[in-house]
């Protein structure tokens, strides 16, 4: 499992939208883009095995959440994605980790053991994040790194949803086979999705990450974008 499936996808392939209206779709190729882009950031902090990623998405899964999830599991490091709705501490016990965070939760005090915080502006176009010089502003420090790689990613890294270890590297579509139809997501994957959701937008299949949107109106987007193949995490109302 790699980049070369979803990097010779043409057309959207990861839609997202946000409160307020907020939008944007990426092609397959922008997908690996940023991804590298991300290796080259976290490599930047000695990504590698022993690089913990600490991503606890309090109001679901945000696209730049997702390319960095993909660019620390991919070039083999460690991913702690919070299972709770919220910043559940403490984030990994006796583990020197990193946190990716959306603005106004870089000072949670759960963080304070934090190596580096990581902190991105959530409107999808937003070029920096207005944070000081004790964090990371990651709008505008990714767009520094190339959009290609020299690092192999084997996808050898670690995937802990909560407290649970879960597979991730599964390759649920033939090889040289695009999965059909779209993966809606209202919040963040359940731990046993996880390999199902990151084969599929891998592979080049469509996903649909509708964060803390209502679900009669996530409804009327996936009526409009292509057959619904299946729906991740909470759909509680």
């Amino acid at each position: 499992m790699d980049l070369s499936a979803i990097s010779r996808t043409g057309g959207p392939v990861l839609l997202w939208r946000g409160p307020d209206h907020d939008s944007l779709d990426l092609t397959g190729p922008v997908i690996a883009n940023w991804v590298n882009k991300g290796v080259g950031l976290f490599g930047d902090h000695d990504l590698g095995p022993d690089f913990t990623l600490y991503v606890p998405m309090p109001d679901g899964l945000h696209w730049r959440e997702l390319v960095a999830i993909l660019s620390v599991l991919l070039a083999g490091g460690r991913v702690v994605v919070g299972d709770d709705g919220g910043l559940g501490g403490p984030a990994v016990p006796g583990t020197a980790f990193h946190a990716l965070v959306p603005l106004g939760l870089e000072i949670d005090e759960r963080l304070v053991d934090a190596e580096e915080i990581f902190v991105y502006n959530p409107p999808a176009l937003a070029l920096s994040t207005p944070v000081d010089e004790d964090f990371i502003d990651v709008n505008s420090a990714i767009r520094v790194h190339p959009d290609v790689t020299s690092r192999r990613l084997d996808a050898s890294g670690t995937l802990v949803v909560g407290a649970e270890e879960v597979p991730w590297a599964e390759a649920p579509t033939a090889p040289g086979s695009r999965p059909p139809g779209l993966l809606v997501s209202r919040s963040t994957p359940r731990a046993g999705e996880w390999a199902r959701f990151l084969g599929h937008l891998l592979a080049g299949g469509e996903v649909l990450l509708a964060t803390g949107l209502p679900e009669e109106r996530i409804a009327d987007l996936a009526s409009t974008l292509g057959e619904v193949r299946g729906r991740l995490g909470s759909w509680t109302k």
